[in-house]
């Protein structure tokens, strides 16, 4: 049985790539701070099939304890390893406090090394095995009034990049999603928006997102675009002088 942990699992893109995986016959680890939600969205189902767990991801014990529990009911393999949890602070650098940039930072980023560092040794024992990164087209180029969120992405994408090269020699394939904004309770529970959301639109759903997670488990690439609109800009900007790029979000952020 193919094994899958999933961080930031409680809703939003966690729990619809939950939702899809289960149903695809996956055994699943599902973790997020919100256990109730998760124990709300296990009930009725396949206690072999589910494990839900209470995880704060800044947590590096409690992530290894966690991602050791689970795959030690599984021979001790990982089969997919989804970086999906996130957080999203909207407003102008200067009035978000240091506590709030340093949340993102910790959340996405830290996050992010604490899940994927903690999984390597069980990645390892599965044949092709995948971590899916959760990126964001503010990886593309700097968002004014996202710019911790942005900058927490652009690490995203490097870590990527450099684990896609490294643990090549391990059968380990490491790739990320690139959608832009989705419509999720991380945007519905923002006290701000910002301009470039405002001209853009949230059109996307997380069952979109979950549609290119499965690309990517299935055949990877390094990087996959959601959504064939913002797929056509995203090749686009990836052969654009980096000064059209600026242009345009000076546009999107008037």
């Amino acid at each position: 049985m193919k094994t899958m942990f999933i961080t930031g699992a409680a809703m939003g893109i966690g729990r619809a790539t939950a939702e899809h995986f289960y149903n695809e016959g996956w055994s699943l680890g599902l973790a997020d701070k919100n256990i109730h939600a998760l124990d709300e969205y296990a009930l009725g189902k396949d206690v072999n099939r589910i494990a839900c767990f209470e995880l704060d991801v800044r947590d590096h014990a409690a992530v290894k304890s966690a991602l050791a529990e689970f795959c030690g009911s599984h021979h001790q393999k990982l089969d997919v390893l989804i970086n999906n949890a996130g957080v999203l602070e909207v407003g102008n650098f200067e009035d978000l406090s240091i506590e709030q940039h340093k949340f993102t930072i910790d959340v996405n980023v830290t996050g992010l090394i604490n899940c994927t560092h903690a999984a390597f040794p069980h990645l390892k024992h599965a044949d092709g095995a995948r971590v899916v990164n959760i990126s964001s087209a503010s990886s593309n180029y700097g968002v004014p009034e996202l710019s911790s969120y942005s900058a927490s992405k652009f690490a995203v994408k490097a870590m990527t990049e450099a684990l896609n090269i490294e643990w090549e020699k391990y059968g380990i394939f490491v790739c990320d999603v690139v959608p832009p904004f989705v419509n999720t309770h991380m945007l519905d529970s923002q006290k701000v928006t910002s301009k470039a959301l405002n001209r853009m639109g949230a059109h996307l759903v997380a069952e979109d997102v979950v549609r290119t997670i499965a690309k990517q488990v299935e055949s990877p690439k390094v990087h996959r675009p959601v959504g064939f609109n913002y797929a056509v800009l995203h090749y686009i900007s990836a052969i654009s002088p980096t000064f059209l790029s600026r242009l345009l979000m000076r546009f999107l952020s008037r």
